[in-house]
Formats: structure tokens, C-alpha cells, sequence
């Protein structure tokens, strides 16, 4: 029978978390090659670390809607919710009724909305 231990668990959620990161690393330079050209490797994966704690203090947690969710920081900033131009984007996040990929379906159609209307 094949034994896990606590500590091999955690290396693996460790690895799996990098390796989260990396990709997203990748990802964010390849959509927003202009925001992050000064950035470096170390300062985007504080951002994006940043980002993942504030998106589950949201329960956004799912890995696509947490990557969705470093796309609005990026798009909106990183005040994205809580500053006055974007506290409609805070309105659905702080909504308990939802769930996470619920928010981020809205907060995209949102802004697809309001992006046609420019």
C-alpha cells in the first residue's frame, strides 16, 4: 500500500503552486507584454501571489477564474474593486450568493458590455 505523508503532500501542493505561477507567468507576459515588459520575473510572481490571496478572499479559487481574475488585475488594476472607477467589479466579488466562476462570468460580461458601448 502506498503511504503519503503530510510532508510529501506539501511538497507536491508546493510544486503544483510553482509551477501555477511560472505559467501564469508566461501567460501575463504573452496578454500584457506592454504592462509587464519593466517587470521582473520576481515582482510579477509577488503580483501574481498578491493576486491569488485576494481572489480567494473573494472564493474565487478555481485556477481558471483565479487566472481570469490576474487578467482584470492587469486589465484594471490592482486596486480593481475597491477604487471608485472599478468599485462595480467589488460589488460582485463581495457578493456571498455566488460562486467564484459566477463573479468572473459577470465581471467579464460586464466589461464586454461596457467595452461596446465606447
Amino acid at each position: 500500500m502506498l503511504t503519503i505523508r503530510k510532508v510529501q503532500i506539501e511538497a507536491l501542493s508546493q510544486s503544483m503552486l510553482k509551477h501555477f505561477e511560472d505559467r501564469m507567468i508566461r501567460h501575463l507576459r504573452s496578454s500584457f507584454s506592454e504592462k509587464t515588459m519593466g517587470i521582473g520575473d520576481q515582482e510579477l510572481r509577488i503580483i501574481i501571489q498578491s493576486g491569488m490571496s485576494r481572489a480567494e478572499s473573494y472564493e474565487v479559487t478555481d485556477e481558471t477564474d483565479v487566472e481570469r481574475f490576474l487578467d482584470c488585475i492587469m486589465r484594471l488594476g490592482d486596486d480593481f474593486g475597491v477604487n471608485p472607477v472599478t468599485a462595480w467589479a467589488g460589488d460582485i466579488l463581495e457578493r456571498r450568493d455566488l460562486s467564484g466562476t459566477d463573479k468572473m462570468n459577470l465581471i467579464d460580461e460586464y466589461e464586454l458590455f461596457e467595452s461596446l458601448g465606447d
